[in-house]
């Protein structure tokens, strides 16, 4: 956890009177060290402390498929022993509720498993995803076995889950939220923040006044399938040659593709749209909202994803998405008519839904207007007490069956 969507989270469940502590697993801590951070009891166990840590964490790797798994076992057991809780929130199916499972019953109380996609996914020529191994499927199925209650990150991740094994009625699809921050002000006029956002981002980056823009934000890692936006330019700029694509993320390096914001550029320059396709690297998010709000369309290109909050954030702002149908946000996005969905690994389908936008003023602000709708459920107190419901539901049912 440790970002701001879990703070927020926390922070709901703690006026609620529900206390909550929050354990960090560091690799180069050198010994446990308790903190609050912004009113949040923190504890952060080291798992590669010493030389035969580390060694054993290696030995271990390429069976587990994760670098400090004997690490976290080890510390988590031993901050089990020193402290008694009611229920544990397990953020990932993988590595960490696979560790949570492994605990002996007698010392672990009833937990919630978090899946937020890359657990339970698998694409291996995108160098994407721990369920492309077999080792980690087979130690999920214990992890379906323990878990009181399994919270998938979208619809499209619950279905996954229950192909690999869980129970249908023990997994429930509650989104991640996205924070209070990602949401314009009360008296937002979108016209207006839109009008003060473009002068910033053309003034920024030099370019004209009758510039169209297209925004991708990401880590630029290959399973966000940018490449195929970038191969959509061409037929894009054929038809709105006022286009300019601005690619926000910070740089990926994988062993399939290298550095995966080199291979955007080599593509950008092989199709001769290096000049449009701007890599502006990471943001700082206070300038995230800036961007959505100046672009005329959003586009997530995922060749697969649990959910997207880009998109929602989009939303918010009455931007309009375009989205891959193997991206969770889109079952969201249809049922609310905001943005458009389009095929996964497509260039075509992505340029032919950037034309619609692009050419039709009328059609993109109506399928951005939809946005704030649809966005406003993903707000941090709703997931919030979602979240607390079904897991005071799961605590009920454990304590009625012992």
């Amino acid at each position: 956890m440790g970002n701001q969507i879990h703070t927020e989270v926390i922070h709901w469940w703690q006026r609620q009177q529900v206390h909550v502590d929050l354990l960090c697993f560091d690799a180069n801590a050198s010994h446990e060290t308790f903190e609050l951070l912004d009113n949040i009891p923190v504890y952060r166990l080291p798992i590669s402390q010493s030389f035969a840590a580390k060694a054993i964490n290696r030995a271990a790797n390429p069976l587990i498929h994760y670098p400090y798994f004997p690490g976290l076992m080890r510390a988590y057991r031993r901050f089990l022993s020193q402290h008694q809780y009611d229920f544990a929130h397990v953020e990932t199916a993988f590595p960490l509720g696979v560790v949570a499972g492994f605990m002996p019953e007698a010392l672990h109380p009833p937990f919630a498993v978090t899946l937020p996609g890359a657990d339970v996914m698998g694409e291996p020529a995108y160098d994407y995803g721990y369920g492309r191994y077999r080792s980690v499927r087979m130690l999920l199925r214990n992890v379906w076995r323990r878990a009181a209650l399994v919270r998938a990150d979208s619809r499209y991740i619950r279905r996954r889950a229950i192909e690999l094994g869980c129970a249908p009625e023990k997994v429930f699809a509650i989104p991640y939220n996205i924070t209070d921050g990602d949401y314009p002000p009360d008296e937002y006029v979108p016209a207006d923040f839109r009008a003060g956002a473009r002068a910033d981002v053309l003034a920024r980056h030099g370019l004209p006044a009758d510039a169209q823009i297209v925004l991708s934000l990401s880590r630029l890692h290959p399973f966000k399938g940018v490449e195929f936006l970038v191969k959509a330019a061409p037929a894009v700029l054929a038809a709105a040659p006022n286009t300019y694509f601005i690619i926000v993320g910070p740089r990926r390096t994988t062993p399939r593709f290298g550095d995966y914001a080199g291979y955007l550029e080599q593509q950008a320059r092989e199709l001769n749209v290096a000049e449009r396709v701007l890599l502006v690297g990471a943001l700082p998010h206070h300038d995230v909202r800036t961007y959505m709000a100046a672009s005329d369309a959003v586009v997530v290109p995922s060749v697969i994803e649990a959910l997207n909050r880009v998109a929602i954030e989009a939303a918010a702002l009455s931007t309009p998405a375009i989205v891959t149908r193997t991206t969770g946000i889109s079952e969201y996005m249809a049922e609310h008519g905001y943005g458009l969905v389009v095929e996964p690994r497509s260039p075509e389908s992505i340029a032919q839904a950037l034309r619609i936008l692009l050419s039709d003023p009328k059609r993109r602000e109506m399928l951005g207007a939809r946005g704030p709708e649809m966005a406003a459920q993903f707000r941090s107190e709703h997931i919030a007490a979602d979240l607390l419901s079904h897991y005071e539901q799961a605590l009920a049912a454990q304590h009625a069956s012992a």
